[in-house]
This record gives structure tokens, sequence and C-alpha cells, in this order.
């Protein structure tokens, strides 16, 4: 019998126009301590070189499993970190749990943020 592979980890895609850059993250299985030592270092250059731009996130959590102890930690600083950094947050999910988060994060983030189950939907808010 093969044995299943559990794939984990943070995806980016990061576009940009004139005066805006938007940044897709895509959150895949139960993700390590060690996905976020990659994808911080990764986020942190690219906003480091995009200053005086707006910044807008997408986070597709819809095959996101959770995370490790030391994970959810890495999460939760990123979060603290960044919270004034984005001026829009769409979070693309399927759980109640990811649409109740949207709402606590709202009220510690300078930007807005929003839930959606459709990502032409998150995308088309995040584009207006």
């Amino acid at each position: 019998m093969a044995k299943s592979i559990k794939e984990h980890g943070l995806s980016i895609a990061i576009k940009r126009s004139k005066k805006r850059v938007f940044i897709e993250v895509t959150m895949l299985g139960k993700l390590t301590h060690e996905d976020y030592q990659v994808f911080v270092p990764l986020i942190d250059k690219a906003l480091k070189n995009v200053k005086g731009l707006e910044v807008d996130l997408l986070a597709d959590m819809r095959g996101f499993k959770g995370w490790e102890f030391m994970a959810a930690w890495d999460d939760f600083k990123f979060g603290v970190k960044h919270r004034n950094t984005f001026d829009k947050v769409a979070i693309l999910g399927n759980k109640k749990w990811e649409e109740a988060s949207v709402a606590m994060m709202s009220h510690l983030m300078k930007g807005e943020g929003k839930f959606f189950k459709e990502r032409d939907k998150a995308l088309s808010w995040l584009l207006k």
C-alpha cells in the first residue's frame, strides 16, 4: 500500500502595479516552525522594498489544516509585527473559526479585513 504524502507549507505570490502591491499567501496542510523560518524572511524582504505603496494581502486557507505549536506562535508574532502593514486583508476559507478570526483581527490592525468563501469575490474586493 502506498504511503500518503502530507504536504504542508506556505506559497507566496507577489504582484505589483504602480502604487499597489498585492501579496497572495496560500497555506497548505499543518504548518510547522520551519515553514515560518522560510516564509517570514521572504515576506519581510518583499515588504522592505515596497515602502510608500499600498499593500494588500489575500490569505488562502482552504487547504489549511492547522499549526504545530511553535508555528502558531510564529504566526501570532508575524501578525503583530505586520498589523499596520496591510491596507486590506482578505481571508479565503471555508471554516467558521476562520471567519470569526477575521472579525477579531480587524480590531488589531490598521487596515480592513474581510472573510470570503470565493476567490473571485475576494479578488474583486481587494482590487477595487
